[in-house]
């Protein structure tokens, strides 16, 4: 395996190549001698959602790591993959850059791939966090297109934080931040339309395990707002009893977007301490 890293468009990126020859795309953000966190990127998305939260994650002494996802951003598509091969990538990739034990914490879309990684790699993280996740067979909707410029990822924040509700469009009216988000999506289209929406058909399949299974010593943690409405919180609720060592927080007036960047102090203090 090998490492690379260089700037591209400002902005720091780096690369692993995996044993099968795929390459794995991350960026570092937070503390570089913090806490290690591996973060999971929503869908779409791809490791820029890091920008969003990067001076909270340094405030908060935390190593973060952000990874693309296969086919997303500068990570190599992988045929036929699963939802359950990727603690696999993640743990060449914590090996290359010599992290033994580390957190991980996925948002929205990147929810199931922690819950994977608390499965299938218990001995290896310290704690899985679950911050506004997907739920199994969730229902993505359409293929994606991708978008022509980031202008026109823009557009598309502006149309679609119209028909959320107050807690969320407070957040996704901020011009910063819709500037950042805008960047992110595009980002995730970089090698097409493929990566997503092969991504898009994984949520409505099995993912190749039951939460139930997931280990007693994986300590997972979720947080969830009953108004989110892109996940139902009853389908939150119910996660939480399926998974045996799980400890939801839930918060009343908060939505999908609120609830994911809100309360990030809190969500990181659990995660590394």
């Amino acid at each position: 395996m090998t490492e690379r890293n260089f700037l591209i468009n400002k902005k720091r990126l780096m690369y692993n190549i995996l044993s099968d020859g795929r390459r794995l795309g991350y960026a570092e953000y937070g503390a570089s001698n913090g806490k290690p966190l591996f973060h999971f990127h929503g869908y779409p998305g791809s490791r820029l959602e890091g920008e969003l939260i990067h001076e909270t994650a340094a405030k908060c002494g935390v190593r973060l790591i952000a990874i693309d996802r296969p086919g997303m951003g500068f990570s190599d598509i992988k045929p036929n993959r699963s939802i359950l091969d990727w603690p696999d990538d993640v743990v060449e990739l914590a090996d290359s850059i010599g992290i033994d034990r580390f957190a991980v914490e996925g948002v929205s879309g990147g929810g199931p791939y922690s819950l994977a990684c608390a499965y299938k790699i218990a001995d290896r993280i310290t704690k899985a966090g679950v911050v506004s996740g997907v739920c199994p067979f969730w229902d993505v909707g359409s293929p994606w297109e991708r978008p022509e410029n980031v202008n026109g990822a823009e557009d598309f924040w502006g149309s679609f934080s119209q028909n959320l509700l107050k807690p969320d469009q407070k957040f996704l009216f901020d011009p910063k931040v819709k500037k950042l988000l805008s960047e992110e999506l595009f980002e995730a289209f970089r090698q097409g339309a493929e990566g997503v929406n092969q991504e898009r058909e994984l949520y409505g399949k099995p993912w190749g395990f039951r939460l139930e299974d997931i280990p007693l010593n994986a300590e997972v943690y979720l947080w969830h707002g009953k108004l989110d409405l892109n996940v139902p919180f009853p389908s939150a609720k119910a996660m939480t009893l399926a998974i045996p060592n799980c400890k939801p927080v839930f918060y009343p007036n908060e939505g999908h977007y609120s609830t994911a960047f809100k309360y990030l102090k809190q969500i990181f203090k659990s995660l590394i301490s």
